[in-house]
């Protein structure tokens, strides 16, 4: 009876474990089978745990805003900012490479990694961030368009005089975009969803001539001019012009100034005509003819601003403008007037034409101290002129004669330059050249019929233009 009972109650037990293990094993069948996504597991906050993907799906893009929130982001660069909208660049979460994930999870391994990997879902959970998708290509060709609309060349400041009145243009910052680098920066804020502005890689480029370099240019530091006559007007005109090539010329510190660089070619096509110009020692028609005298009052201009001649050589005669020692010849190609900005700030020329005058100042920035230069000459020896030079012309009466030039003497002279103080003394003594000038005889017009008395009285030698 006993042993009945008991074979009953193994029979219940069996029965009981038979049924739970069936039952358990259909509960971990049906759990390992599961067609929704595993509990715990969430895209972008969004639960998506007991979800089919496509069901997932469709709740993550309704919710899509709240993981893109607004429509766009700004590029910004110094001179304006841009808007980069979302829908250009087909800007969206990749949402079904995420549930892929999420789909994947507690799926991988055996039976019992499967379940741990389960069991941890529900009890740890699992945020999966959603990556972001764009087309680059697009944005590309966004920041191409914006480069070629900021990008610019730098433009230098530049200073101009008139009537004594300075005027300053400031200089113009140009700007040039790194590309590569703008681009990593928009990616950077799209890929870890940042969505903040965006400041683009652009590069500042400063012109070789700032407004802070031409500002302090406040004083005319010195000036000097020349008398010339209105009569030829070929010269006139080449004075002229001459003035116009270096009028405004400004020069940074260190830089050199080149006269024959600034007069160009000396050709009619470069606003030259034929005027009196100096050869071997005579006065013949040649383009250009009366540039010297602009380079010789411009050359007084720099010594009295106390820069730094480079080059410089005088006439081979005495002139009527300018003093011995004081003049500065010129020849394209061969003789040129150079000098040095030898100060520490920039320099401004004004050249200018008031009635028959050549006036060339010099502009800058007011001294720090108080002190002027002055141009002292000292005359060391003296050649006299012999002879005279006799010229036919049949226009002339008989008798009549027409001196076309006093007899000049010729000297050798010193040039000092020196630096005055306030109260009138000489605190430096600069030696700046020492000049040779040929003498000139006397030149007279004459007609031919008194040519010859003049002849047969042994004071001329019987060839025209030939003189004793």
């Amino acid at each position: 009876m006993v042993f009945r009972k008991a074979l009953k109650w193994w029979h219940i037990l069996t029965t009981v474990l038979v049924i739970a293990f069936a039952g358990l094993v259909i509960y971990l069948f049906s759990i390992l089978n599961q067609k929704t996504i595993y509990q715990g597991i969430s895209v972008d906050g969004v639960e998506v745990g007991g979800l089919t993907r496509q069901a997932a799906l469709v709740l993550l893009r309704e919710n899509q805003q709240a993981a893109i929130p607004g429509d766009g982001i700004l590029l910004m660069t110094p001179l304006q900012q841009y808007r980069l909208p979302f829908h250009d660049i087909h800007y969206e979460a990749e949402y079904g490479k995420a549930l892929d994930l999420a789909w994947s999870r507690g799926r991988e391994g055996n039976v019992l990694q499967r379940l741990r990997e389960i069991n941890n879902l529900r009890r740890q959970g699992l945020p999966i961030v959603a990556g972001m998708c764009y087309d680059k290509d697009k944005i590309i060709r966004i920041l191409d368009s914006i480069r070629q609309d900021i990008e610019r060349k730098p433009k230098n400041a530049s200073v101009s005089v008139k009537s004594g009145n300075i005027k300053v243009t400031p200089h113009q910052t140009g700007y040039i975009m790194d590309m590569k680098l703008s681009l990593e920066r928009v990616e950077e804020s799209l890929l870890k969803r940042t969505l903040q502005d965006v400041q683009l890689c652009v590069i500042d480029l400063t012109p070789d001539i700032t407004e802070q370099m031409l500002d302090k240019i406040t004083t005319r530091l010195a000036q000097f001019q020349t008398t010339f006559s209105t009569t030829n007007e070929g010269r006139v005109h080449n004075i002229k012009t001459a003035c116009g090539k270096i009028d405004q010329q400004l020069l940074l510190p260190g830089e050199v100034f080149s006269m024959d660089r600034a007069l160009g070619d000396r050709t009619e096509k470069n606003g030259y005509r034929n005027a009196k110009v100096i050869v071997n020692n005579e006065l013949v028609d040649g383009l250009g003819g009366g540039i010297c005298q602009v380079t010789s009052t411009f050359y007084n201009a720099v010594l009295l601003s106390g820069l730094e001649v480079v080059e410089r050589r005088n006439h081979t005669i005495p002139l009527t403008y300018i003093d011995v020692g004081r003049d500065a010849t010129i020849s394209q190609g061969y003789i040129d007037f150079k000098f040095k900005n030898n100060l520490s700030y920039a320099v401004l020329v004004d050249a200018r034409i008031y009635g028959n005058q050549v006036n060339v100042s010099i502009w800058g920035r007011k001294p720090q101290t108080e002190y002027k230069y002055r141009i002292r000459t000292k005359i060391t020896e003296k050649t006299r002129s012999e002879g005279v030079e006799t010229w036919l012309d049949p226009s002339l009466k008989p008798g009549e004669v027409v001196v076309v030039r006093e007899a000049v003497p010729g000297c050798k002279v010193e040039v000092y330059r020196e630096t005055v103080d306030s109260s009138g003394k000489v605190i430096q003594t600069e030696k700046i050249s020492v000049d040779k000038y040929l003498p000139q005889k006397r030149k007279i017009k004459m007609p031919p019929i008194s040519a010859i008395d003049f002849e047969e009285a042994g004071d001329i030698t019987k060839q025209q233009g030939v003189t004793r």
